[in-house]
């Protein structure tokens, strides 16, 4: 059971979720602790008492994103069937960008940069995590249970896919004619994603 938030913690997740928004749309180097400190409605030195320097901000940012990423990735797992866990997979990553649509862009942001504000032990564990559920990907396709593909670019192809739907969100709305996406367009999003991908994998029937 989750431990209850103390004061801190609520002080210090008001302070991400100030940075987040701005470093979403100004990217890192463009924001100033000035800038976090009036969107979080701090005094600049009440903002040091919690977090000594921007990039500590960001790279708190950076770790909540990327067990995120990898808690979606539990989704393939070599004892399910390849259609219930694909099917899974797409859902909790497209539900992520209708829920954290300002995280997903700062991810992505950060791996056009190339990830530098990660450690290369982290950057590590992902590239082993991946090469992981490329293997279980690989176990399905041996077993005959889905058509044979690149596993790697399958999962690029899911990335791009599912996160789509925060990283380019405003041409999305654009598109469609509306302010803001509803739960029913995001299902449309799942309900086609999935259906296009278990076809090309074989898996449609």
């Amino acid at each position: 059971m989750p431990r209850a938030m103390t004061a801190r913690d609520r002080k210090e997740l008001q302070i991400i979720r100030a940075t987040e928004k701005l470093v979403a749309t100004r990217g890192f180097y463009g924001t100033r602790m000035d800038d976090i400190a009036r969107a979080a409605r701090l005094p600049r030195p009440n903002l040091y008492y919690y977090f000594p320097s921007k990039r500590q901000i960001y790279r708190r940012i950076l770790t909540g994103l990327r067990a995120d990423w990898i808690k979606a990735f539990e989704q393939i797992s070599p004892d399910r069937e390849p259609r219930e866990a694909i099917s899974d997979y797409i859902r909790v990553k497209i539900e992520y960008s209708r829920k954290h649509p300002v995280p997903s862009k700062i991810f992505a942001m950060e791996v056009i940069r190339g990830s530098d504000m990660l450690t290369e032990e982290e950057n590590n564990q992902i590239k082993t995590l991946t090469e992981e559920k490329c293997a279980v990907i690989e176990h399905w396709m041996n077993e005959g249970k889905m058509d044979r593909l690149d596993p790697r670019h399958f999962f690029f192809l899911l990335w791009g896919a599912t996160q789509y739907y925060a990283d380019f969100e405003q041409q999305i709305k654009s598109i469609l004619g509306v302010k803001r996406l509803t739960t029913a367009q995001f299902e449309t999003g799942v309900e086609t994603v999935t259906q296009v991908v278990l076809a090309g994998c074989g898996l449609d029937g």
